[in-house]
């Protein structure tokens, strides 16, 4: 399984782009950013986005990628969550108001868009030999992280969340973890903040982990807001876990 970053941070400023992560080419977690670094070919890869919430970050680009592609034929493109986080990109987002409806424009072979609806608990499958798991997770509005299975483990994505526990017991049922994707938004400074917007701080992100049994595992940051990066990076420094390194948007991972 190959990760590309297209984009991992908590808003858009200067060179940082928000989060969006492409999976062995054809797969988006979440589609904060996605046309941005990637020319028409690659964006034609693209079938399945499998989308944590409905906030603007973490969704915008899925416009910007059905627009691209809207004259391309055969090019439809599945958008998968939780039937309530579907309901609100509907009614707010792809409703023929903020941008078209991709989902009931037609095309000879059908829409551009698709949704999808997923039940939490329940894997995913996928052609290619990924599945994804929905779990919920304790954001501000309704969101899920996805545990990600292959034949050799578990991934595990929090997309936004303060807090939580479902997640980390899930996976402790499990086991065997390849990797944490884990959120960390603001610098300790802000841990009030946090808590209010339903993020984590580093000191906070400490304690989330502390929940999963197993320890021996690579844990990738993201959603840092860029204008506190520098913060960031110290106080997860000062933590002194060898095994946390903070995501830049153009890495690639191989899991």
């Amino acid at each position: 399984m190959r990760i590309k970053v297209l984009g991992c941070y908590g808003t858009e400023f200067l060179q940082f782009k928000s989060c969006g992560f492409l999976i062995d080419d054809s797969v988006m977690l979440d589609g904060g950013t996605i046309v941005s670094p990637l020319d028409l070919a690659s964006q034609m890869e693209i079938r399945h986005i499998f989308v944590t919430h409905s906030h603007l970050d973490h969704i915008k680009d899925i416009f910007f990628l059905a627009n691209n592609l809207f004259e391309e034929r055969g090019r439809g493109i599945k958008v998968y969550s939780t039937e309530k986080i579907l309901q609100e990109l509907k009614r707010h987002f792809i409703n023929g108001v903020i941008c078209p409806d991709f989902t009931s424009i037609p095309q000879k072979d059908g829409s551009i868009l698709s949704f999808e609806t997923i039940k939490e608990g329940e894997f995913c499958s996928l052609p290619h030999g990924i599945s994804f798991r929905a779990e919920r997770v304790d954001h501000k509005v309704e969101a899920v992280g996805y545990i990600i299975s292959c034949d050799r483990g578990h991934l595990v994505y929090t997309g936004d969340t303060g807090p939580t526990d479902h997640i980390w017991k899930v996976c402790n049922r499990l086991g065997n973890l390849l990797a944490v994707f884990i959120e960390c938004s603001f610098p300790n400074e802000f841990q009030e903040l946090a808590v209010l917007s339903g993020h984590l701080t580093p000191q906070s992100m400490a304690k989330e982990l502390e929940k999963l049994k197993e320890k021996d595992y690579p844990i990738f940051v993201f959603h840092m807001k860029p204008q506190y990066l520098e913060a960031i990076e110290e106080e997860i420094m000062a933590l002194h876990d060898e095994r946390i390194s903070i995501l830049t948007q153009g890495e690639e991972i191989d899991l």
